[in-house]
């Protein structure tokens, strides 16, 4: 994820301050030609999602039915799970995941890499039309496989792949067999411009905030990003739990993620929570737990229905 951010931070400098700035006081449009069907409109669940570092077995190969354990001890409902071209995380290994979730009662969300990082998602690659048809029918037979997100969609190069008409081409390849599969991508920003490319194309976006030092500014981001899509479709607070290639200083504070954690669930349609550790003493997993159905947090079960509802 975000090999090409600096790119993408030069063109889009207001990723890190809010829409606002450059948006101003935007009445919200009317809640009309609604894209998202209501009953796909909280798709992420009432807990932050998890995307959880791989834990593999002595073949370095997924650990399945240690993942489930792990989740289901720390209440996750929701989990994500990106496709490469070799273990921990390959095809096999998301099937074999993908199963033992369908057992358990766990929504899956599969991940397929954009060009800009190789587009390495085998055996189909760069083949997005079809990965979707693939995707979209094991759903029918799997229906905890909650939906599919592509990766850094707007960034660098990789617009030149997802031009409009493409991404109406990959949402009408699972719309035919399954329009409760969803497509939620991951953006890093949302004007007016990206909201036009990608309503009608998507079932909701998942809106990173990049600045794991603090959480000030996030709810105004997300705020202005909701206003600017209106309700064509949700939009989902994705928050880091690891430092990336662009922030080599590691994880963020415990309070910068707890902030900005409450704030995505307050002001978006839910949580999706990046590189979550599975380890019981990361406290950042603790944080991430409280959210979970009994919880300590207010919105615990909650998360994507606190404010502008």
């Amino acid at each position: 994820m975000m090999r090409f951010l600096i790119l993408a931070l030069v063109l889009s400098p207001v990723s890190l301050f809010g829409a606002e700035a450059r948006h101003g006081a935007t009445k919200l449009p009317p809640r009309t030609a609604q894209a998202a069907r209501p009953a796909d409109w909280h798709a992420m669940g009432g807990a932050p999602c998890a995307w959880f570092r791989p834990i593999e077995n002595s073949a370095h190969t997924l650990n399945v039915d240690q993942t489930i354990r792990m989740l289901r001890a720390f209440s996750f409902d929701c989990a994500v799970f990106p496709i490469e071209n070799r273990p921990p995380n390959d095809w096999s290994g998301f099937q074999r995941l993908l199963r033992a979730c369908q057992a358990a009662g766990i929504d899956l969300w599969a991940v397929l890499i954009p060009p800009t990082e190789g587009g390495n998602s085998h055996p189909y690659d760069t083949d997005y039309v079809k990965w979707f048809q693939v995707l979209a029918q094991l759903s029918l037979k799997y229906p905890h496989l909650r939906g599919a997100n592509i990766d850094d969609l707007l960034v660098g190069y990789n617009p030149k792949t997802f031009t409009h008409e493409y991404l109406r081409q990959i949402y009408q390849a699972k719309e035919k067999i399954n329009p409760h599969f969803l497509f939620v991508p991951t953006v890093y920003d949302l004007d007016r411009r990206e909201a036009e490319q990608l309503a009608g194309c998507v079932d909701g976006v998942w809106l990173w905030w990049m600045n794991l030092e603090r959480g000030l500014g996030l709810a105004s981001f997300l705020e202005n990003a909701r206003v600017v899509v209106g309700r064509r479709f949700p939009v989902y607070g994705g928050i880091y739990a690891a430092g990336t290639s662009w922030h080599k200083e590691g994880e963020p504070t415990v309070r910068a993620f707890m902030s900005s954690l409450e704030d995505a669930c307050r002001f978006s349609d839910g949580a999706v929570v990046w590189e979550l550790s599975l380890e019981a003493s990361d406290p950042l997993l603790q944080i991430a737990k409280s959210y979970t159905p009994g919880g300590s947090a207010k919105l615990a079960g909650k998360c994507g229905e606190g404010e502008m509802r």
